[in-house]
Formats: structure tokens, C-alpha cells, sequence
């Protein structure tokens, strides 16, 4: 019986499926949070970096992870500028209305 060989493209090859598997989690993320753009920038470094080690690609969806996380929570909290801007708006329009 032959000794079992893997060769280092086989190798390359299996980090970068490992790197696809872990990049849907900031794609499919990046998709629901509409922020497409870390999605597909962190889908497309786990696995470029899941081809030279599978740790870079679970460090880089990690990353795009939490930045798409945190712009989605920035997003939906208005400031409190912007939520005195709207109470005065509302405040026009049922003025405008009552002419």
C-alpha cells in the first residue's frame, strides 16, 4: 500500500473551499444588512486567503462580519439632529395642512 501524498495545490485548493464555506457568512450578511459591498469583499478575501492558510480566511470573515454588523447598526439609529429635523418637518406639514 502506497503512502497517502497530498500535494500543495490539492492543499491551495482545499483552504480555498474552506475559505468559500467561511466567506457565505459576510456575503449572505452583506446581502440582508444591504451592504453588498463588504459581502463581496469578504467573500472574495476568505477565500484568496483560505488558499494560502484557512486562519487568514476565518480572520477575514470575521472582520468583513462585524463591519457589515456595525454599519447596519449605524445606520438605523437616527441621531438626535436628525430626529429633531423630522419632528419639525411633521410639525410643517400638519401645519400646512390645517390651511
Amino acid at each position: 500500500m502506497e503512502p497517502f501524498r497530498i500535494t500543495y495545490y490539492e492543499l491551495m485548493l482545499a483552504g480555498a473551499v474552506i475559505g468559500g464555506l467561511l466567506g457565505l457568512i459576510p456575503l449572505i450578511l452583506g446581502i440582508k444588512k444591504k451592504n453588498r459591498k463588504y459581502g463581496m469583499y469578504g467573500f472574495a478575501g476568505s477565500v484568496i486567503g483560505g488558499a494560502f492558510t484557512p486562519i487568514i480566511s476565518f480572520i477575514v470573515a470575521t472582520v468583513f462580519s462585524w463591519l457589515i454588523l456595525r454599519n447596519s447598526k449605524a445606520e438605523t439609529l437616527p441621531t438626535v439632529n436628525e430626529a429633531a429635523a423630522n419632528t419639525n418637518a411633521d410639525a410643517a406639514v400638519s401645519d400646512s395642512e390645517k390651511v
